[in-house]
């Protein structure tokens, strides 16, 4: 197990280069999410990621537990769930920066 602090500075600077990319669609950020959610999933063991509050954003990881890359249509059937939720682009982006720092931190352990 592995605790990753999350960075907040570190993950602004992440969505802010996310929003840089080539000129993306909405849907292009809804496939970044689910990819970014589905490699770290499985391997999260506690902790949240997304503030209630709590100073100590911390979440706890099992990098053996991590899916590098996972399956196309298990993205394609998350992204369908996600873009329901009619989240905003910038929020993606943010969403897809927290999970790409966890998974950076739990692989570079």
């Amino acid at each position: 197990m592995k605790s990753v602090q999350i960075d907040e500075e570190k993950v602004r600077e992440m969505a802010y280069e996310i929003s840089q990319q080539e000129q993306k669609s909405y849907d292009d950020y809804v496939w970044f999410f689910a990819e970014a959610e589905l490699r770290i999933r499985p391997a999260l063991a506690l902790g949240k990621l997304y503030k209630d509050g709590d100073e100590s954003h911390v979440v706890r990881i099992n990098p053996g537990k991590i899916l590098d890359q996972p399956a196309e249509e298990d993205i394609r059937a998350a992204a369908e769930e996600i873009s329901k939720q009619g989240s905003s682009v910038q929020d993606l982006q943010w969403f897809t920066a927290e999970r790409r720092f966890v998974y950076d931190a739990a692989r570079n352990a």
